[in-house]
């Protein structure tokens, strides 16, 4: 055996080395296997030269039985691995390249995966070890998450083993396989109008009955936060949570201004929406709450292009949790059952709610998907059902005007009258201000009109 180098010393020619740095005791080896052309390196922890060489000998043999099994011959950790893979996503998401899933995988990495596998070898993640996972995870949540959301984690998981068999350190065949255990998406419990104004009601009274500060700043905001669900379809906590006084603005149109949102954080990046007329006293309210902004108006403030959230308590902070605020206030109401179908409710049934009104007034399907930033087939999915009382009026065919009693009678029982806004009723029960019918409905304004002078020219 030669010495090449006083730092270098030949153990298998082209196959196994060792080699010690000027600034470094411990010898490092050096060494590959089959045809694979790469030097793997790895230290001996030792300065003794006979150690080290032993050392090397046993690595190598151990390397060349795991490359004959088609094992993977150098390992790492798994959270090493997958942190590479998160970063990778977050930079897709934010360059606006990759899919919109992409920031549900990176989430599903950093909140589930690397909590639980970070300290385990990549190659070593074992089917027992996936159960116990789902166990964990359960565990960590309070319940089996559904299967659509379970599939983004088994797809981040998977996105993490293909890197690291991309860069030698699992195989294939290590690839523990994956399963879903939770239940299809169902249709979540929704509310009627009807029964949102009497929770805005509720709520007001549930208000002052609550202990001074904190306790009545949460339930005050909880009060505009669900109107705003209800009103706008944004997703509860995903959407809202980084949502600030700066992603508003009123663009002046033809024959109107709108309110324009852009949500700057969401399941599907960021997206825009026009939000219903009916909103603007919501927001007057939400920067009353605001002591900073007494001074302003609601166009000043939105003029200022703000950068501070828009759902902060009296105090000035946000809120820790509005989701267990909306389950107790639930149960204080008796609303906690579930809908007339059992279905349970939470804080999504008021974006459900959102777009079951904007079905039923007639929205297509197309232009309901986009505002909401979901997919068209998911809008079929869930509100296909809806189709027939979209064109109601046209199967229940024309009101009869005729004056025979047969007429009179089919006319006492369709009950013509004008339509209510739900928008308008549900956002002056939250706020007590109600936009004058001229503003809230022209359609309406233009038929009462019609109707009084009709009125005025039969009493002359």
């Amino acid at each position: 055996m030669r010495s090449t180098a006083d730092s270098t010393v030949i153990v298998r020619p082209q196959e196994l080395r060792l080699k010690r740095r000027s600034n470094s005791g411990a010898w490092q080896i050096h060494y590959k296997i089959g045809s694979s052309k790469k030097w793997i390196r790895v230290t001996s922890k030792t300065s003794d030269l006979s150690a080290a060489k032993q050392i090397a000998e046993d690595l190598f043999h151990e390397a060349r039985v795991l490359d004959k099994r088609g094992l993977s011959i150098i390992s790492k950790k798994f959270k090493a691995v997958a942190q590479v893979v998160s970063e990778r996503f977050k930079e897709q998401v934010k360059a606006k390249t990759g899919k919109k899933s992409y920031a549900d995988y990176y989430r599903a990495i950093n909140t589930y995966l690397i909590p639980f596998f970070g300290s385990h070898n990549i190659d070593n993640i074992t089917p027992a070890l996936i159960a116990e996972f789902h166990q964990w995870r359960t565990e960590q949540v309070g319940y089996e998450l559904k299967a659509s959301t379970q599939n983004n984690h088994n797809s981040a998981l998977n996105a993490v083993f293909d890197y690291a068999i991309e860069k030698g350190w699992m195989t294939n065949s290590q690839r523990p396989s994956l399963k879903n255990t939770g239940e299809a998406t169902s249709a979540r419990g929704t509310f009627s109008t009807d029964e949102l104004i009497e929770l805005q009601k509720f709520i007001q009274q549930w208000t002052k009955d609550g202990r001074k500060g904190k306790t009545q700043y949460l339930r005050e905001l909880l009060g505009l936060y669900a109107t705003f669900i209800a009103c706008t379809g944004v997703r509860p906590g995903t959407e809202t949570k980084e949502l600030k006084w700066k992603h508003i603005e009123f663009i002046q149109k033809t024959n109107m201004r709108v309110i324009h949102i852009t949500v700057p954080e969401g399941k599907r990046g960021s997206r825009e929406l026009i939000a219903r007329n009916e909103l603007w006293p919501l927001l007057d309210k939400l920067r009353e709450l605001q002591p900073e902004y007494k001074d302003l108006t609601l166009e000043q403030l939105i003029a200022k292009k703000e950068d501070k959230h828009i759902f902060r308590m009296r105090d000035g902070t946000k809120p820790y949790n509005l989701v267990n605020a909306f389950g107790d206030c639930l149960r204080a109401i008796g609303m906690d059952k579930g809908d007339k179908d059992g279905r349970p409710r939470s804080l999504y049934s008021l974006r459900h709610y959102y777009a079951t009104q904007r079905v039923l007034e007639g929205m297509s399907f197309g232009l309901l998907a986009k505002q909401m930033g979901t997919s068209i087939l998911m809008i079929e999915r869930h509100y296909s059902h809806l189709k027939p009382l979209m064109v109601a009026e046209q199967l229940a065919g024309d009101i009869p005007d005729d004056k025979t009693e047969q007429a009179d009678e089919i006319r006492r029982f369709m009950n013509p009258g004008p339509v209510r806004s739900d928008v308008m009723n549900l956002v002056g029960a939250t706020t007590g201000v109600y936009l004058p019918l001229e503003q809230a409905n022209p359609s309406a304004t233009d038929e009462l009109k019609g109707e009084l002078k009709k009125a005025v020219a039969k009493a002359k």
